[in-house]
């Protein structure tokens, strides 16, 4: 059985200056399995925060009513159109990353991720994170209102099958502050705190962690989706 649970908060910085949260979370059944999407709008740009919750909203308008994966570079370029329609401001005053994960109730999943953040999974046992890490020391990234290439886009398909399998999607306010060889022990970790309680108290328990989350000095918004076998 596949559940999942996610949650997003602000961070310090934008609720000490009265500022919105920029981040945004989707997360819904679908088909009895589930389709979730996590979103960072960028800080720099003055409505990011809309621009991360009209891409969640075109991730559930674009995948939800999809009979086949086949074709994920159509997919991808339907999902861009519908955010640019849905958008009532022009795309560089809102620009946004996006990850995202459609799990059928068989465990066949389909993952993306455009710029910053995190998507890891453990996918018939084994650990997989979707993109590389950043290196050196440029702090651009690709967003949904920046980059228009499909070579901008990392995507995969996997079966979440053995009976520990999940997958996590995270914004960079927290993967930025996770070692990358930590990864698999925190996907551990948080499907086995999460399938150990109900959904809602699974939802609870993350929302604790994050609003507590130990990295002295954290600042930015953090959000989080975890898709998970009981």
């Amino acid at each position: 059985m596949l559940l999942a649970a996610g949650v997003s908060v602000r961070g310090p910085a934008h609720a000490d200056n009265g500022e919105c949260n920029q981040d945004a979370l989707g997360l819904w059944g679908w088909r009895q399995g589930q389709l979730a999407a996590v979103s960072d709008g960028l800080g720099s740009r003055p409505l990011s925060h809309l621009g991360s919750r009209l891409a969640c909203q075109a991730v559930r308008q674009v995948l939800r009513p999809a009979a086949s994966w086949d074709d994920p570079k159509a997919m991808v370029g339907q999902l861009y159109r519908h955010w640019l329609q849905s958008l009532p401001v022009a795309p560089s005053r809102a620009p946004c990353t996006l990850l995202l994960a459609a799990c059928r109730p068989d465990g066949d999943t389909l993952v993306a991720q455009l710029g910053d953040g995190v998507l890891a999974y453990r996918a018939g046992g084994r650990f997989g994170v979707l993109a590389p890490a950043r290196s050196g020391f440029s702090n651009q990234t690709e967003a949904l209102g920046i980059s228009r290439s499909w070579d901008s886009w990392h995507v995969a398909r996997l079966r979440l099958s053995a009976p520990a399998d999940a997958l996590v999607l995270m914004t960079d306010g927290l993967s930025d502050d996770l070692e990358p060889h930590r990864t698999d022990d925190f996907l551990r970790m948080l499907r086995r705190e999460c399938a150990a309680r109900s959904r809602r108290r699974a939802r609870t328990w993350l929302r604790r962690q994050l609003e507590a989350w130990p990295t002295p000095g954290h600042a930015d918004d953090k959000t989080i989706a975890v898709i998970y076998r009981r």
